[in-house]
């Protein structure tokens, strides 16, 4: 009877040691900042938007200036260094031209700084 008694504690003393290894490890590893626990950063689309429509050229092709309701670009883009997209301005053409303009993106570092082409 006392063997078995003692099996049991041996078990249970060794669970508890697991558990608190594995709550130690994950305390780490969320005070570390693990990449694994980190939620992944997207550009901020309204000051992408203002970003590409001060970038645009809205020349004689819009017969209105263009605002910020007519930029079109990606959603929730991540910030990943080199990433590169594009975004469209969609204004009123003249008549003879569409009115649109293509602006090419390219995030040039962790910041999320941009630059715009």
């Amino acid at each position: 009877m006392t063997d078995q008694r003692s099996f049991a504690r041996t078990v249970i003393a060794l669970s508890l040691a697991v558990i608190a290894c594995c709550v130690l490890t994950f305390t780490i590893m969320l005070l570390a900042g693990s990449p694994a626990v980190q939620p992944q950063r997207v550009l901020d689309q309204e000051a992408l938007a203002r970003a590409v429509l001060n970038n645009a050229e809205s020349d004689s092709s819009f017969a209105k200036p263009p605002t910020i309701d007519d930029v079109s670009c990606p959603v929730s883009i991540p910030v990943e260094v080199g990433r590169e997209f594009e975004c469209t301005v969609v204004g009123v053409g003249d008549g003879n031209s569409s009115g649109r303009a293509w602006v090419k993106v390219k995030i040039k570092d962790d910041q999320g700084d941009l630059s715009l082409d």
